[in-house]
């Protein structure tokens, strides 16, 4: 299980924009279909985004005329949220909903059941200390026809992570003990792991499959955000010696160059990076969509 105190603007400067290459789908799914009844009774689509991060997928729904109820346990992170919501103009156009931010996380939710006409939990489920406690109660939440997109991370890591594991073996780093949940209240994180965990909590799975796309980012921001802490690197990292971390950020940028983007595509990123290095990183993850019967 992983902490996020005091991890929100290293998260926000790294891995939220990883998380972000999921939200147009999230949103996707979990627009009504021709066969739902439709938009509910007073208009707008209710949607929950719980684990809200940074606030980016809440403010997109916002967009798509959603009304936002952002909910995230970490007083950090859903200050983050506040300040992304609150950034834009209300006279807006295109800001047709709204987003109000709770601070709170599943499985304790404070709100009533069947409320959310939409579900959206991107990359929660893989965090939390009780994944089936968490999916009883995002499933408690959902109002009947609603529909739950979920994403999770794969129980292998992807190369950017990988290659930080690599970097600290060539330096020598002292493990640190295992966040893992224990046996009886972790699930398999796969595809298949998470359409079980969905199907358990009384909700019918509409498409299970492993999204695939890729992250530019630079070395600086990712490595700002494993020196702030996050994930499992990032527990590894802060465990160290100033002197082991400097050997680890060695190694790991120049297996890092690995990833380093090409032609058009580096060009485009260097400007936004200010003439930083971007990586490019294929990642992958599981996606469950379901609905509440």
């Amino acid at each position: 299980m992983t902490s996020w105190s005091g991890v929100a603007e290293a998260y926000r400067r790294s891995f939220a924009t990883l998380c972000a290459g999921t939200i147009d789908i999230l949103l996707a799914g979990t627009e009504p279909s021709s066969g739902d009844n439709g938009l509910p009774a007073r208009g707008r689509l209710r949607h929950l985004d719980a684990g809200c991060g940074t606030g980016q997928l809440a403010l997109a729904a916002a967009r798509c005329g959603r009304d936002v109820v952002a909910a995230d346990k970490d007083p950090d992170m859903a200050a983050l949220t506040r300040a992304t919501a609150g950034g834009i103009d209300d006279s807006d156009p295109a800001l047709e909903g709204g987003v109000s931010v709770l601070e709170a996380g599943s499985p304790t939710l404070p709100c009533p059941d069947a409320s959310f006409d939409a579900i959206s939990a991107n990359f929660v489920i893989n965090h939390v200390p009780d994944p089936r406690a968490t999916m009883q109660d995002l499933a408690r939440l959902a109002a009947p026809s609603a529909r739950i997109a979920l994403t999770i991370w794969p129980a292998a890591p992807g190369p950017h992570l990988a290659s930080y594991g690599e970097a600290a073996r060539l330096a020598g780093a002292t493990p640190v003990p295992s966040a893992r949940l224990p046996p009886e209240l972790d699930f398999p994180r796969s595809v298949e792991g998470l359409a079980g965990l969905v199907g358990a909590a009384g909700l019918r799975v509409l498409e299970a499959r492993e999204l695939a796309w890729t992250w530019k980012t630079s070395a600086e921001d990712l490595m700002a955000g494993i020196a702030g802490g996050i994930a499992t690197p990032g527990r590894i990292h802060r465990a160290q010696t100033p002197q082991v971390r400097a050997r680890i950020e060695e190694h790991v940028r120049d297996l890092w160059n690995h990833w380093a983007a090409e032609g058009a595509d580096a060009a485009e990123g260097d400007a936004a990076n200010g003439a930083e290095t971007v990586l490019a990183f294929p990642v992958a993850a599981p996606y469950v969509l379901a609905v509440r019967d």
